[in-house]
């Protein structure tokens, strides 16, 4: 087997498959390599497996690091037993103690490494707020260790700041956010710039805000291309396309969704090509090509089926159903609807629940269905204001 770094390497490189075909047949007991096959998998998008193999690595690792601590720990101990105490063995036992130091700082970094990669897993798959515990235990874990794991706080107050954003919670992971960008902007780190400016875009969208989250896009895009990052600047363009199309600019919309999926189409990422395929067909949708945008959403549907990802499968669901029913298929639509409902149930993503529920009482109201129609719509509305959403007025999109 190969050394560690190579795997990580492949993983900056954008080559989850490379790894997991190396790493097919690995049956040892070293968390670190399963913490890089959990990677792969993440960036493949099988979060659900990459959460049971991260659940592993941290076990094992944790295993690992505890009994090479206490080693270290130990021979210390032994030392200072010794009477009197030679200058030999005084140096031994305080080289024990530092490197007992170190490898509990190590062992902190990984940790914390894991943790909010499962976090993230969590989040995608739409569990925010356990996605936003374990961010935050990886912040105390960060918080322990000092200065020394100062940007593994940060990383962490980042994750937390996305679980919160997730979850509606948006002025908290604003003022987060901007703390992180602070921190960013002093360190002069091109790529952490670029993800903060995309998820204050996104977060501009959810508020209206549409003048400003174009800008925080097109930053994101122009820091990311700084950086040398090209799936940063591949999920700007995504980012860009969906506050275009909401903002009205259907043709910005298609023309980012087309160069994000020039990047996406020659990388391993199954998520990037589901998310420009389901944006797509949106904005496709918007402009009437309602063939073409079905096309889009069963290719999305297969792709995000594949991953697992029933979050992001809610939205499509949605998208189909709209299609349908500019169709005059409201049986049809009302199936669709009916999933999507269920699907999002299980999440926290309270955003498409609204929409759901909103275009669940349309189609119900075209049924015939009134006044199941209007109590269904009413609710809608006053949770989105409850949560501070806007999206009961997104529905001419």
């Amino acid at each position: 087997m190969k050394p560690v770094s190579y795997y990580e390497n492949l993983l900056d490189s954008n080559k989850p498959m490379a790894v997991l075909k190396d790493l097919a047949k690995y049956s040892g007991k070293d968390g670190k390599i399963y913490f890089i096959i959990a990677e792969a998998k993440r960036l493949l998008g099988k979060f659900e497996d990459a959460i049971n193999l991260y659940n592993k690595a941290i076990k094992l690792y944790q295993m690992a690091k505890k009994a090479e601590i206490s080693a270290f720990l130990k021979d210390a101990a032994q030392l200072s037993t010794q009477k009197p105490l030679s200058a030999k063995a005084y140096a031994t036992k305080e080289a024990s103690k530092e490197l007992a130091k170190e490898a509990a700082q190590a062992y902190a970094a990984t940790a914390i490494d894991m943790r909010l990669a499962l976090a993230k897993c969590y989040r995608t798959l739409g569990d925010a707020k356990k996605a936003y515990t374990i961010a935050k235990n990886a912040l105390a874990l960060a918080a322990k260790e000092g200065p020394a794991l100062l940007d593994f706080k940060i990383q962490a107050l980042q994750e937390m700041a996305m679980a919160l954003r997730a979850y509606g919670k948006l002025d908290d992971a604003m003022d987060i956010l901007s703390n992180v960008l602070a921190y960013y902007q002093a360190e002069s780190d091109f790529a952490g710039q670029s993800f903060v400016y995309w998820a204050i875009g996104g977060i501009c969208r959810l508020q209206g805000a549409f003048k400003a989250g174009v800008e925080h896009f097109k930053k994101a895009i122009a820091l990311a291309k700084k950086g040398g990052d090209k799936m940063a600047e591949a999920y700007g363009y995504c980012g860009l396309a969906g506050i275009s199309r909401i903002g009205g600019d259907i043709k910005g919309c298609v023309d980012n969704y087309l160069k994000a999926e020039r990047i996406f189409r020659n990388s391993d990422d199954v998520f990037g090509k589901a998310y420009t395929n389901c944006g797509m067909a949106n904005g496709l949708r918007q402009l009437g090509k309602y063939d073409e945008a079905m096309r889009r959403y069963l290719v999305a549907d297969r792709l995000y089926t594949s991953i697992n990802d029933t979050v992001d499968l809610g939205f499509v669901k949605w998208g189909k159903a709209d299609v349908l029913k500019r169709k005059n298929k409201l049986g049809e639509a009302l199936k669709e609807l009916m999933e999507a409902r269920r699907l999002f149930a299980a999440s926290d993503e309270i955003r498409g629940q609204i929409l759901t529920e909103l275009a669940l009482a349309q189609v119900l109201y075209a049924l015939g269905d009134t006044e199941k129609a209007e109590k269904i719509y009413d609710d809608a509305v006053a949770r989105a204001k409850k949560e501070g959403l806007h999206t009961y007025l997104e529905a001419y999109t």
